[in-house]
């Protein structure tokens, strides 16, 4: 919150949220300006396809081949994005710049026409590095002027890395950080090694790269869109109208396809991830039977408003579920289609209405197609 010249952050403080002492900011509060969103395609998405909601259920096995070539056949088609960018990787981590930056570069040019970050940070390390990443961290956002953003960073970073054992500690997964009041990007990459290795990328992992920066591009959407009363920033706005399992399932619905050099690369990456299993020691989901009827409610019925809870189970089912129903979408009405459900939602429409502006369909028309498909 700002209030007589400081931007105030709250923070967690172990068990406690507290205002930290605040930040002067300069100058008045900018004259409200129309908001117009950025789509560079037409809606609704045409129908005609090898694979439509009409025919889904006769093209089930087409659906993977036919996503992967969707998004291989944007990025050819669009041209480069110039996105300014800063990869700075822990001194025993195992890859390069030349590995990650050549892989943002595709899904910067995926995204062509929407809005995307104005710049971006990567921040790669694996647990021996974990120490050095925290130190980083000062200085990469230092333009942020805002050491509690800071330190709510390194709280992100230390809960996703395994300290416990100091003679062999892990970071796994990432994290995508929102550079508030920036228009900039940002993303904690912890590096499982050895997977992000020339000779070990072929398992998948490295698609942690596209699938952080997709959640940007996610956010970005409501750059320059009126924030509602309490309302922090476009990840707070997201999260009250995107259910996770599309969170989460686009993110691995562009971030794998986009990684995958070639089809069968695709089929043994998303194999993997499609029939994931799900964390036991997380709260238990609330999908129990796979069958189609079960599979449509836990899509139509999830409700952001309480599925990001950390009492909920129903979030990691975005990695597996939420990705083989935006796959199907991809397949449907390509890789643009599900970002414009996005922005069509930061221009004012609830999910329902954002799903029949781009698709053409009801919303309980096609998570009734998707539930048969999953």
């Amino acid at each position: 919150i700002v209030s007589s010249g400081k931007k105030f952050t709250c923070l967690m403080v172990g068990s406690k949220q507290v205002w930290n002492k605040g930040v002067k900011v300069s100058g008045s509060s900018p004259a409200p300006t129309s908001f117009q969103a950025q789509i560079p395609i037409t809606l609704p998405v045409a129908q005609n396809g090898t694979v439509t909601f009409a025919n889904a259920m006769d093209h089930i096995s087409d659906i993977p081949k036919i996503a992967w070539q969707r998004v291989q056949d944007v990025i050819a088609s669009n041209k480069a994005v110039e996105i300014p960018t800063t990869i700075s990787i822990g001194p025993s981590t195992g890859t390069t710049k030349e590995q990650i930056l050549p892989l943002l570069q595709k899904t910067y040019r995926l995204f062509q026409g929407f809005s995307q970050p104005s710049s971006y940070i990567g921040l790669v390390y694996n647990g021996k590095d974990q120490t050095w990443a925290e130190k980083q961290l000062g200085t990469l956002f230092k333009d942020l002027n805002d050491p509690g953003a800071v330190s709510n960073f390194s709280r992100v970073m230390r809960e996703a890395c395994d300290l416990s054992n100091a003679a062999d500690p892990s970071c796994t997964g990432g994290n995508s950080l929102n550079l508030f009041p920036s228009t900039g990007g940002a993303s904690l990459y912890g590096v499982q090694e050895p997977y992000w290795n020339s000779s070990n990328q072929s398992v998948g992992p490295m698609s942690q790269i596209n699938h952080e920066y997709t959640h940007n591009v996610q956010f970005a959407q409501w750059i320059g869109a009126p924030r509602k009363s309490g309302m922090r920033s476009g990840t707070d706005e997201a999260h009250t109208k995107m259910p996770c399992w599309f969170q989460e399932g686009q993110a691995n619905g562009i971030g794998i396809p986009v990684w995958a050099p070639d089809l069968q690369s695709y089929l043994n990456a998303r194999k993997g991830n499609v029939a994931r299993g799900i964390n036991s020691n997380l709260p238990k989901p609330s999908l129990t039977t796979f069958t189609a009827e079960s599979f449509t409610k836990f899509l139509y019925e999830q409700d952001p408003m309480k599925c990001y809870n950390p009492s909920s189970g129903d979030y990691q089912l975005g990695y597996s579920v939420g990705y083989a129903a935006v796959e199907a979408l991809v397949a449907i009405g390509g890789p643009q289609s599900t970002m414009a459900l996005l922005t069509k939602m930061a221009d004012g429409d609830d999910w329902s209405s954002a799903f029949q502006h781009v698709y053409g369909i009801s919303w309980q028309q096609g998570s009734s197609v998707l539930g048969k498909i999953l």
